[in-house]
């Protein structure tokens, strides 16, 4: 009798802690607003999406759930990198965030920031900092027949690029790359086990314009 009320309370517990939770009334108003700026180059970023998101949470026993429910209401920030979006509830959610779009000239790690609860209807500031990337031709002439496809990954910010395919004398790979910085560059096979990689650096070039980067490696350079 004892371990048959444990199953039921337990069960109820579950129950209880997988329901979603109510949303929040429809129309209330709520004003976002703050600015994208890229501090390291002193430069705001301009004409980056900004998008509201709506969510509804759903509790479980592992945590919360959030269930996407679309984007709401969107904008672009102004000349200054600043932007203001208000919006109001729909009524089919319960929690609400910032959402910016991936885009490879922009490094920005934190794509995202919920707008907490006690702000809804009132108004709240985020901002966002950011890195504005500058691009490079990488140009890679293999000096002998390289016969695997060779992976390429940049450091600033880590990212995995278009890859070499087999036996390929001479490519052009656009990158977009921290100016302030030397940018390593790592070209993996992974044919064998364990992987061979061959790192070369790209030298600190502090310009803003396209300039092309020439690198040559050959199968003896893989280790």
């Amino acid at each position: 009798m004892k371990k048959n009320l444990i199953y039921i309370l337990t069960c109820f517990s579950l129950l209880i802690i997988s329901c979603e939770k109510d949303p929040i009334p429809a129309d209330i108003e709520t004003l976002v607003f703050g600015k994208i700026y890229d501090s390291t180059n002193d430069i705001p970023i301009v004409n980056e999406k900004v998008k509201i998101a709506e969510f509804s949470t759903q509790g479980t026993f592992a945590g919360t759930n959030y269930i996407f429910k679309g984007f709401i209401d969107s904008t672009t920030t102004a000349i200054n990198g600043e932007y203001s979006l208000p919006f109001t509830t729909t009524g089919n959610g319960n929690k609400y965030s910032i959402q910016l779009d991936y885009n490879e000239e922009v490094h920005i790690p934190n794509l995202e920031k919920i707008i907490q609860d006690e702000n809804i209807g009132n108004q709240e500031e985020l901002n966002f900092e950011a890195l504005r990337l500058f691009p490079i031709d990488l140009r890679v002439i293999t000096t002998d027949e390289i016969t695997q496809e060779i992976n390429v990954y940049k450091q600033h910010p880590g990212r995995q690029i278009d890859p070499i395919p087999p036996s390929t004398q001479s490519s052009v790979r656009r990158i977009w790359a921290d100016k302030n910085v030397e940018n390593e560059i790592n070209f993996q096979i992974r044919t064998t086990s364990p992987y061979l990689n061959h790192y070369i650096v790209i030298p600190l070039n502090n310009t803003t314009e396209l300039y092309e980067y020439e690198v040559e490696i050959n199968s003896t350079d893989f280790q």
